[in-house]
């Protein structure tokens, strides 16, 4: 009975997603949520013990955020950020604990500012950034770095091989970072990157 539940759960995840893409294609930036092993192995990259916020870019229906609560991460340090009004009303039914922002991830600082929250250890992000316009991908690179701590990390998922930080930008911004791996039991697979501080960064000089 709880499987059957359960695979209910995902597949109205599934078909909510799917609708919410076909209204919004350039909000929604993929036809389906996140798989789980997607999910947890994105919520590995994270240190459940540092003390900071941890910042969810583009949460959709949960999955991720389901993940990150699961790894240790306590709902009064995650932040959801989501600018679909849907999903918005949907995150907080099901994670009453989490404190779930509307708004863009390019006014992340102003957001975090208006909210009260800080410091930040790490950023979660499932924004498409290879499929953004390169002026809107480094106005939210440039977001994100100017929110995370010395030591934060910001996790991206990408599809493909193409790092979701241009080499360049990076530079530009400080940040440093390497594919730590591939979910191939995602559909599709996928390829987890992380990303810290160049001056805080060792072992990860092999940048994307």
């Amino acid at each position: 009975m709880i499987q059957q539940m359960s695979r209910r759960l995902r597949e109205r995840d599934e078909i909510r997603f799917f609708l919410q893409w076909l209204r919004r294609p350039g909000q929604v930036g993929a036809v389906a949520p996140s798989g789980r092993a997607l999910a947890a192995a994105l919520a590995a990259g994270i240190d459940t013990e540092a003390s900071g916020a941890v910042i969810e870019l583009g949460p959709g229906t949960g999955r991720v955020t389901k993940a990150l609560l699961d790894a240790g991460i306590a709902p009064a340090d995650l932040v959801a950020v989501e600018r679909n009004a849907s999903f918005c009303e949907m995150l907080r039914r099901r994670f009453p604990g989490v404190r779930i922002v509307r708004g863009e991830a390019r006014s992340l600082e102003r957001l975090l500012r208006r909210e009260g929250v800080g410091p930040v250890k790490a950023v979660v992000s499932s924004l498409p950034l290879l499929n953004m316009p390169p002026a809107q991908r480094r106005a939210v690179l440039s977001a994100v770095a100017a929110v995370l701590g010395d030591d934060g990390v910001l996790v991206q998922y990408t599809y493909g091989q193409a790092a979701p930080v241009p080499r360049a930008l990076g530079a530009e911004l400080g940040l440093t970072g390497r594919r730590t791996g591939w979910v191939l039991a995602n559909l599709p697979p996928a390829a987890v990157w992380c990303y810290r501080r160049g001056a805080s960064a060792p072992g990860l000089s092999r940048a994307a």
